[in-house]
């Protein structure tokens, strides 16, 4: 999970990422699982797929820009009838900078779920270093968007008004709980309406075949792939599916899919929690902390009463009319996870210095730093994706009332305001099938997958890592003893030992933790 560029999806860099990184879609997710796996262990995708065939390469949308080449690649809509009806998944590829030592293509997806690897891959062209450079110069760097996300066609549609309405996530009764119900009902059905009849194959298992596709019409080679956060369950799925298709897999920031999904929300809040406490400790030893020696999480837990009393003013919203005019409870928590994403600035995200300067704001009168964007076109994908995955395992207001009670006591600054929980409280009424739910899927590649995770990621959790390791017995876990959710865009140890591992397939000793 965690959110990313357009250089649009559900999760851009959080407001300074997630604003930037909510233009692509990165920070925070079938049929029947299996009726969809039939055929597991096979390399082959959709039959008749044209491995050979040329891929037409062509110029991006004008938001993407000119140095990348897009494509739309053709797979079935439902990979229980391969030869039915077909829908289109985009690409987009950065050619190798040098080409005399190209190795092949290493294909990207940056997560959400609902981020857009054609807009990072875009984001790599516009900020030289967001990728490494020994990558481009390398691999040809391809972007994927999943079905519905992005450049993907068609793009899963919602009403944007209907979503700026929403109820905030933290109902306090059973009438609030009626409300966002109800509200949540009305979003999904014109979901279903502008979306049509790929709002029921959004789920992971599917997109793990597109990606096999793609593979195929990329020349057939064995897949180099980097999946970050929810990209990282795409990987695994991918593995289990097609245990002979890779040469290396990265899966950075785990994003665990064997657990219930109020137990994948405890998980998510406590590393939350935990990285809140760390942002604190960070801001009373910082001369770049603009809260100027506060306590951190005593400002947070004041801004969070405040919220529960009524919302926070946003008036630079209120101007720009880009972000909501107000922040609530679940909208103040996000934007603080989203902005503890990264420690250190990454590109057009200012990190650890950005949240604290936001939060000061908050506390001065001036939430916008920490207000959602206004939605105004209809692409909200992330959605789609994380309601086939994570949707409640409960339906009544007792059960969701429960929930955070037990979040508040193991999370009493944050009270467990994680992606996660607004996946519990948004997916109640989705209309659409829970086609994924939670499983232990064991995978068997042939190759042995990369897993990266920090000990204090703020989105997924090292213990999701853990779990993920179990779920790939032959995988390593690489550990990086340090903060903030994912490896791959800081500089660093860990992103030598990545690259390395991409490059030459030197794969780090098992139990390997590497510090910041």
């Amino acid at each position: 999970m965690g959110e990313v560029l357009d250089v649009r999806g559900r999760r851009d860099f959080y407001p300074r990422v997630m604003r930037v990184l909510r233009v692509t879609g990165l920070v925070l997710a079938a049929g029947l699982v299996a009726a969809l796996a039939g055929g597991c262990g096979t390399e082959s995708g959709a039959k008749g797929s044209g491995a050979a065939q040329p891929i037409a390469w062509q110029a991006c949308p004008d938001n993407i820009g000119a140095a990348v080449q897009c494509a739309d690649i053709e797979v079935p809509l439902d990979w229980r009838k391969p030869e039915g009806e077909k829908i289109t998944v985009g690409i987009g590829r950065l050619p190798a900078a040098d080409p005399a030592r190209r190795i092949g293509s290493l294909i990207f997806d940056p997560g959400g779920p609902g981020g857009s690897g054609v807009g990072m891959i875009a984001g790599a062209a516009a900020y030289p270093g967001l990728f490494p450079a020994e990558l481009h110069a390398r691999f040809d760097l391809i972007g994927f968007d999943p079905r519905g996300i992005g450049t993907s066609k068609p793009a899963m549609r919602c009403d944007p008004e209907l979503a700026n309405r929403r109820p905030d996530v933290f109902v306090a009764d059973q009438a609030a709980f009626d409300a966002l119900v109800e509200s949540n009902k009305a979003f999904g059905a014109s979901c279903r309406r502008l979306t049509g009849p790929l709002l029921d194959h959004m789920d992971t298992v599917a997109v793990a075949r597109d990606l096999d596709v793609v593979r195929q019409r990329l020349g057939g080679e064995p897949l180099n792939y980097v999946g970050v956060s929810y990209g990282s369950e795409i990987g695994l799925e991918y593995a289990r599916l097609f245990p002979n298709g890779s040469r290396a897999l990265v899966l950075d920031g785990a994003l665990d899919h064997s657990l219930p999904p109020s137990a994948t929300h405890v998980y998510e809040a406590t590393a939350f929690e935990n990285g809140l406490g760390r942002f604190a400790a960070w801001c009373r030893e910082s001369a770049d902390c603009a809260l100027r020696g506060d306590d951190a999480s005593a400002v947070v837990r004041d801004l969070v009463a405040r919220t529960r009393q009524a919302p926070l003013p946003a008036p630079t919203c209120a101007i720009s009319k880009q972000c909501a005019p107000q922040v609530r409870t679940g909208d103040l928590l996000a934007g603080i996870q989203g902005s503890l994403l990264f420690k250190s600035a990454v590109g057009p995200v200012a990190g650890w210095v950005g949240l604290a300067t936001a939060l000061d704001h908050a506390r001065a009168g001036d939430a916008s730093d920490l207000s959602p964007p206004v939605l105004t076109d209809t692409k909200t994908a992330g959605l789609g994706v994380a309601c086939a995955e994570y949707r409640a395992d409960f339906t009544t207001y007792a059960a969701l009332k429960t929930q955070q009670i037990l979040a508040a006591a193991i999370a009493p600054t944050t009270l467990g305001g994680t992606e996660s929980y607004s996946y519990l409280a948004h997916c109640l009424g989705w209309p659409a099938e829970f086609t994924n739910p939670p499983h232990t899927a064991t995978a068997k590649p042939t190759i042995t997958p990369l897993i990266v995770n920090s000990t204090h990621d703020p989105s997924t959790p090292y213990g999701w890592a853990q779990l993920m390791s179990t779920q790939i017995p032959n995988a390593v876990l690489l550990t990086r003893e340090g903060d903030g959710h994912t490896s791959f865009f800081l500089p660093g140890r860990t992103r030598e030992a990545i690259i390395e591992y991409l490059i030459d397939g030197t794969v780090p000793a098992p139990g390997t933790v590497l510090t910041d």
